[in-house]
């Protein structure tokens, strides 16, 4: 795609060369045991169905994922970039898809312009987020990095590297959109997507703020039934008779609707590493968004290298401000109309507890560059849920109990050529 948008001015303009081309693959081959029968672990609960612990005991396919990438140096200022993942996709499926399609100017040494498809930078590593040989971890940790289910953007950026004095500082701004499928026949929809973000680089110090803003969409079969079935009633009380109860509905059928809905996030990243030592450490947090309440998450990584061995320990959280119950009153109402108010707000109370994650885990990992391009990984980990929270699990079964635990056992093999 990106070659193709490129023809056009490499036709105009004769006097360039043919372009340098680069070719670069990434992998990760991951196995994960989880204790946990009544829910799965799953890397992101919008992206995959299933996962370890109820499904399978063992899964293969939670961290596995193969990808490519083309890289075009046209000269002249002018470069592009193809970049497809295949990975355990939400239809349960391993469909390749492009991640990154766009074409890249330099106007100055120090501003360029990107156009096309190009990462969401949410997060301080949501570029490696799929090289797993990037990233100190088996998996960043869920708690944060699944917070945001988009992960690229079809619009434009701009990025802009100061120097000051011996420091580097790159500002960042990107404006687009994505739409895309889910699980249970979920599409979410990001239009006009901001994110700003501000990294400054000094010796071993790295700092990064960010800024996300969009008009958040979620098409689903359920959450249509939910938000049409509370207006509907409203509507049904209204008519018989029953002004009060009737606007209650309505208006929570607005209040917890995700139509065209802005969510901000606001993050904050530091990563120091003097000499063999690694610490990681970023948060955000999330405005409320229709169904999806206020949220806060970060995490703590320490690590220590010894020659081409790197042990860590990683401290996460995240904390999702439940919303207050919210419910039509059945009182005074006849039998029919009170039964299904009573249904209606059983619905909507299991709809907020599902969208209300809140958990902490703690890891402890080994990271062995066991040759140049290949690092194995193992990790234990222990995640502990809120009372009354399903946390960052999927495919939670009726049996599932809130504010349980599960241990996680992970081992991957990363790769880059």
């Amino acid at each position: 795609m990106a070659l193709t948008l490129l023809a056009g001015p490499v036709a105009a303009a004769p006097t360039w060369s043919s372009p340098t081309l680069g070719f670069h693959a990434f992998g990760t081959l991951g196995a994960v045991r989880s204790d946990q029968d009544d829910a799965d672990v799953v890397s992101n609960v919008y992206m995959q169905p299933n996962g370890a612990g109820h499904t399978r005991r063992w899964d293969f396919g939670l961290d596995s994922k193969l990808g490519g990438q083309v890289d075009a140096d046209f000269r002249n200022g002018w470069s592009a970039v193809l970049q497809g993942v295949t990975k355990h996709r939400y239809d349960n499926s391993w469909t390749p898809e492009i991640e990154w399609a766009n074409v890249k100017y330099q106007l100055t040494p120090a501003l360029s312009i990107r156009g096309g498809r190009t990462v969401a930078p949410t997060f301080m590593l949501s570029d490696t987020a799929n090289v797993g040989y990037a990233n100190p971890w088996v998996r960043g940790p869920q708690e944060l990095y699944s917070l945001v289910p988009i992960t690229h953007l079809d619009g434009v950026d701009l990025a802009w590297n100061i120097l000051l004095g011996p420091a580097t500082n790159v500002l960042q701004a990107s404006f687009g959109a994505n739409t895309f499928d889910a699980i249970d026949g979920l599409e979410i929809s990001g239009r006009g997507a901001w994110i700003l973000s501000n990294t400054l680089e000094y010796s071993f110090v790295t700092l990064r703020v960010g800024y996300l803003r969009v008009d958040l969409t979620f098409e689903s079969d359920q959450l249509a039934a939910l938000t049409g079935g509370l207006a509907g009633l409203g509507n049904t009380l209204t008519e018989s008779g029953f002004p009060v109860a009737g606007q209650r509905a309505v208006a929570l059928a607005g209040r917890y609707d995700v139509d065209d809905t802005p969510i901000e996030i606001f993050s904050a990243g530091l990563r120091l590493s003097p000499g063999n030592w690694l610490l990681l450490a970023e948060g955000a947090r999330t405005t409320h968004a229709g169904l999806i309440p206020k949220t806060q998450a970060g995490y703590v990584t320490g690590g220590y290298r010894l020659g081409r061995l790197q042990p860590y320990v990683t401290w996460a959280t995240l904390d999702s401000e439940t919303h207050r119950p919210s419910s039509v009153p059945p009182s005074g109402l006849p039998a029919p109309l009170a039964a299904a108010v009573n249904a209606a707000n059983g619905g909507l109370a299991a709809a907020l507890w599902a969208a209300a994650p809140s958990q902490n885990s703690i890891a402890l990992g080994l990271r062995w560059d066991v040759l140049d391009g290949t690092a194995v990984k193992v990790e234990y980990q222990h995640i502990d849920l809120e009372n009354g929270s399903p946390g960052r699990f999927g495919n939670v079964q009726p049996g599932f109990r809130p504010g349980g635990n599960a241990d996680l056992f992970s081992f991957s093999v990363d790769f880059v050529l």
